[in-house]
């Protein structure tokens, strides 16, 4: 049997375990249990609450987290002493002893100071506490704001696992464990992105700024089951939650920056505030940036506007439950793209949600959640300021084209969910998701010179329609003081349609356009308290995810999964991809140490593949050769490591490893875009009282020399960078922020980076850049 055999057998017997661990929740929850209930709140120094922080008694199971108003409670703690700790990221912990008796109730409050992440910007929130199946990697609202990021894809690189495609200056498409595009879902506040470009010069989540972020998580692997449908893995955004507790107060923060070498200013404003039954959370952000020199000079193309503006505005129905409307707008125009054969005239978003929530810390039924939204991207492009909008008498055409597409995508969804609590060791969630995504895009075709039209509302998408509705089910339970499982497992009914297609394509591919599909999907994960300072939990998944519109409806377009500007078919036949993954995680934390591991390996069934086609080119500039998705199969697995290390209460190291390794196996080469080796290995400083923190970071980057060759993906050259990052708080109210990316103007590319179609070389990042930030809170 080989190494993947095995893993099958294994899923087979965690499947079996899954089954196993049900009987033991019905047997448990049967069960009444004694002892003591400890409770309380957490809170920062200001007295804001702490919302999912973990409240624990090391060396145990026996443990919460804390609700959105901070506060938790622990039932059936068994008669004795004990030390109740408190952790949340960016904080320091906090531990208090307690003595507690059967039928008595402790109330302990908790107020935690700031002490900001690892200047990586890195901490992975593992197994013990928060769910491992949806909170992984966690990047918190303090290193979020700190950080010198424009777009949310550079926040996301910050993360060990994780690295983002780039083909212009926003837009960067975040890359999970080789895992990319609709293998990741995006969900910001609980609702589905998608994104508005045929050619993926947007992601998802660039239409949500890193400003308005107030959490981030990256959940890398199947363990996302009760987010939504398809998630191979999944990238969670949260904007700042209402502000309940703080009655008939208003705070806000208004920040201006400005970044070097891009000549990128930068202006922010939040507000937010509690007027009795009343809150609400007021955002706005200007951004804009020009082209940027590379390391050794190289001007590359980087001109971007955008403009946005998001709000919350929620009720207080009761002492219990809540009403929220959310909404937003951005407006992104003039953009760049050097690593695509057009630039993008503009991105129009709106989005909107209403979210009611019921909320108690005591009977059967703990929440539920109903959720709405609709979200919609309008999206123009050009080849203006392109090689292509020239004459050149020795192409094909010699004359010059102007190219003109417009798309977009709208997406209506909705979610309920319900937490319940059988019993005082059993959390059993239940619920159902869906979405509905359509998708339209048309290409224009005419001369520059004398306006002759050459090709006229060219179907890209044909109105693509893709519905999928599901629903799920966890369960979490201790089996013991030191051992809990926790289970998901969902189904999924797809349909996808499209209203028409070309009489090419309706010739030569075959299938129905119209398709159905089921979806099984599950999870387990078993976790071990090994000792107070030690943890660790094995998981394994398996997820589907169906294929997008570009892989089944389109007709001769370029693909944002491949390094060559080729044309590609759709293929209505395509069966979904279904991801087999096996994690182990393990955790060390110690007084002044800190340790995080996680291991992987992971099969895809059905792997979403490519192979070259006898089919015509549409145009004359593309490549000869025309290719059309098919199934396959790919093998990925990989490691992440973070560690932190105080030397003294000024004074921490931290580092962090990765490695990644995938093989796609029907082409019998390298899968695409499977990051080189990578760590950093840094140094931060930080005063008593965060008046003043510094850090030092070192970025080393190996080669990679296993590329996708049949997908025009070229070897890349390792590289060493620094940074120097650093905050200053003259005043409680007044923070600095400031420092240097890149500070020794090393010449490197990120080996996902889109090429640029016109060179064939890869787009680089930025050289050395300056940048200073100052926020004044009120």
């Amino acid at each position: 049997m080989d190494r993947f055999g095995k893993i099958k057998m294994a899923l087979k017997i965690s499947l079996r375990f899954y089954m196993v661990s049900i009987l033991i929740f019905m047997v448990s929850s049967l069960r009444t249990a004694t002892g003591g209930v400890v409770k309380g709140r957490v809170t920062d120094q200001s007295g804001d609450a702490l919302p999912g922080a973990n409240v624990y008694i090391p060396g145990t199971l026996i443990g919460t987290s804390t609700n959105r108003e901070g506060y938790f409670q622990i039932d059936h703690i068994p008669a004795g002493s004990y030390l109740l700790k408190v952790e949340f990221i960016g904080y320091q912990s906090r531990s208090k002893a307690f003595r507690i008796g059967d039928q008595d109730t402790v109330e302990i409050k908790f107020i935690l100071s700031v002490q900001p992440v690892a200047g990586s910007g890195i901490l992975v929130t593992t197994s013990r506490w928060g769910e491992i199946t949806e909170q992984l990697s966690h990047l918190p609202v303090k290193t979020i704001r700190r950080l010198p990021v424009r777009v949310t894809g550079e926040l996301l690189r910050t993360i060990p696992g994780v690295d983002a495609v780039r083909r212009g200056p926003v837009g960067l498409d975040p890359v999970v464990r080789g895992l990319r595009e609709t293998e990741v879902g995006t969900y910001v506040d609980g609702t589905r992105y998608f994104p508005g470009g045929a050619a993926r010069m947007d992601s998802p989540l660039s239409h949500f700024d890193p400003s308005a972020i107030y959490r981030l998580r990256v959940i890398k692997g199947p363990y996302a089951l009760t987010l939504g449908a398809g998630n191979l893995s999944a990238i969670q955004a949260e904007s700042p939650p209402l502000p309940w507790e703080q009655s008939g107060e208003i705070h806000g923060q208004l920040s201006a920056g400005h970044y070097s070498n891009l000549n990128a200013p930068e202006t922010i404003l939040s507000v937010q505030g509690n007027l009795d039954r009343v809150a609400f959370w007021v955002h706005g952000n200007w951004r804009k940036s020009s082209d940027y020199h590379s390391g050794n000079g190289e001007i590359v193309p980087a001109d971007f506007k955008s403009r946005e503006g998001r709000g919350k505005l929620g009720i207080k129905i009761s002492s219990k439950s809540t009403l929220v409307f959310s909404g937003g707008y951005q407006y992104q125009n003039d953009i760049d793209y050097p690593g695509r054969l057009l630039n993008a005239r503009f991105f129009k978003v709106y989005n909107a949600n209403i979210r009611y929530r019921f909320e108690q810390s005591s009977g059967l039924v703990q929440t539920l959640e109903v959720l709405g939204y609709t979200n919609d991207v309008d999206h123009e492009m050009d080849n203006d300021n392109k090689p292509t909008a020239e004459p050149n008498p020795n192409r094909k055409p010699p004359f010059p084209l102007l190219v003109e597409v417009k798309t977009g995508s709208h997406v209506d969804g909705g979610r309920i969910a319900l937490e319940l609590k059988p019993s005082d060791r059993v959390t059993l969630k239940l619920g159902g998701d869906i979405y509905s995504a359509n998708r339209n895009a048309r290409r224009n075709i005419s001369r520059r010179d004398n306006g002759m039209v050459l090709l006229k509302n060219d179907l890209v998408w044909p109105d693509v329609t893709i519905t999928d509705g599901g629903l799920f089910t966890q369960f979490e339970h201790p089996l013991t003081p030191a051992i809990r499982v926790v289970g998901s497992a969902r189904i999924d009914f797809v349909h996808a349609n499209a209203d028409t297609a070309s009489q090419f394509f309706l010739e030569n591919v075959s299938g129905e356009l119209s398709q159905d599909e089921t979806h099984l999907s599950g999870a387990l994960m078993i976790e071990s308290a090994v000792n107070r300072h030690w943890v660790v939990a094995l998981g394994a998944g398996s997820a589907v995810r169906t294929a997008d519109a570009s892989e089944r409806y389109s007709e001769r377009f370029p693909a944002s999964k491949a390094q060559t500007s080729a044309e590609f078919m759709g293929n209505p036949n395509i069966q979904p991809e279904r991801s087999n993954q096996a994690d182990v995680w393990i955790e060390a934390t110690y007084p002044h140490l800190s340790l995080q591991v996680n291991a992987f390996v992971r099969r895809i069934e059905n792997y979403i593949t490519l192979q070259p086609t006898n089919f015509p080119k549409k145009l004359p500039l593309s490549p000869d050769v025309v290719f059309q998705y098919v199934n396959g199969e790919a093998d990925f697995w990989g490691t992440e490591t973070a560690i932190q290390y105080q030397l003294n209460p000024l004074v921490t190291l931290h580092g962090s490893f990765e490695y990644l390794w995938g093989q796609d196996n029907t082409l019998d080469e390298p899968a695409l875009g499977i990051a080189p080796v990578r760590s950093n290995i840094g140094v931060k400083f930080n005063t008593k009282g965060e008046r003043l923190g510094l850090d030092a970071t070192v970025h080393l980057v190996g080669d990679q020399n296993r590329v996708a060759r049949s997908r025009g993906e070229i070897p890349t050259k390792g590289y060493v960078t620094t940074d120097f990052r650093g905050f200053l708080r003259p005043r409680k109210n007044f923070e600095i922020n400031f420092g240097v990316i890149n500070a020794t103007n090393t010449q490197y590319v990120n080996h996902l980076n889109a090429k640029n179609p016109f060179t064939g070389k890869p787009v680089p990042e930025p050289g050395r850049q300056f940048f200073a930030r100052l926020s004044l809170i009120f």
